[in-house]
């Protein structure tokens, strides 16, 4: 059961830098203009962060990439 909801998918490089910039509270709007995307490619890269992750939210992403070690503080 534990296993089914760990995703061995890695993030790319893009989904972690915009997982670092959610992290830091930026807003979808944020995050775009740092990275100069637009803010459907954030909505985009946050879907497919979430499915990787297993999660339904943003504070649960972040939760889950701490946890995992994909985020350093």
């Amino acid at each position: 059961k534990l296993a089914a909801g760990i995703s061995t998918e890695a993030l790319t490089g893009r989904e972690l830098e915009v997982l670092s910039l959610l992290a830091e509270g930026r807003s979808n709007k944020e995050i775009g203009s740092q990275l100069y995307i637009s803010q459907s490619t954030v909505k985009s890269h946050l879907r497919s962060i979430f499915a990787k992750l297993n999660v339904l939210s943003r504070t649960e992403a972040i939760a889950v990439a701490t946890r995992r070690g994909l985020l350093i503080h």
